[in-house]
């Protein structure tokens, strides 16, 4: 009998569901079977099973994984900008080219809400439903106060916004209208979030 050292089992365990994450991110859930992830993974397809009971828990975990992968590097992205300007740096770095050109290390969101909207498993939908609603109550926090607006309403409302522009700038055949979605999203809600005053791009292209 083999005996592998402490910690093994979770180890594998996290590999597998970094690499579900990925790849659902990539390809879509349905399109990416359990052998495949386990090949993705460097394991054996017959190893699934003693750790997951299905594919549905296997989805669920990837979607609470893939937020936070994907947060820790837009996060990552607003922290090395100034304090007073973070939020913006968020905005500008989900609606950015390198987010729409890498699904696969991105948000959850713009990548699989489409599909998972049509999934039958409660626990994949839940999962999907926690995953937004701690995106939502981080980013709540980051906005500043607007009168008689709920912070909370105007996360959900940013939130949407972004991963509806990543989404259709992922989904069109057009580079230069790809680009433009982009722009004019981060560019107005750059400024009607985070008071980000005039366009950054233009700006930015009027010096260089």
């Amino acid at each position: 009998m083999v005996r592998y050292p402490a910690g093994h089992k979770e180890k594998t365990r996290e590999q597998i569901v970094s690499a579900a994450a990925r790849a659902f991110r990539e390809e879509g859930v349905d399109a990416v079977s359990v052998g495949e992830l386990m090949g993705r993974a460097g394991l054996t397809h017959g190893g699934f099973y003693a750790h997951f009971r299905n594919k549905d828990q296997l989805v669920a975990e990837a979607c609470r994984c893939a937020l936070r992968e994907s947060s820790a590097r837009l996060m990552a992205a607003a922290r090395r900008a100034p304090p007073g300007e973070r939020l913006a740096a968020f905005i500008r770095a989900y609606a950015s080219p390198a987010h729409r050109d890498d699904p696969g290390g991105g948000c959850i969101m713009p990548a699989l809400a489409a599909e998972l909207g049509r999934h039958e498993a409660p626990e994949v939908r839940a999962a999907f439903t926690e995953s937004l609603a701690e995106s939502v109550a981080t980013l709540a926090r980051a906005l500043p106060e607007d009168g008689d607006v709920d912070r909370t309403d105007r996360a959900l409302a940013l939130m949407s916004g972004l991963a509806g522009a990543v989404m259709l700038a992922r989904a069109v055949d057009d580079p230069a209208l790809s680009d433009r979605i982009l722009r004019a999203s981060s560019d107005v809600f750059a400024a009607a979030f985070a008071g980000e005053k005039g366009n950054s791009h233009a700006d930015s292209a009027s010096s260089a």
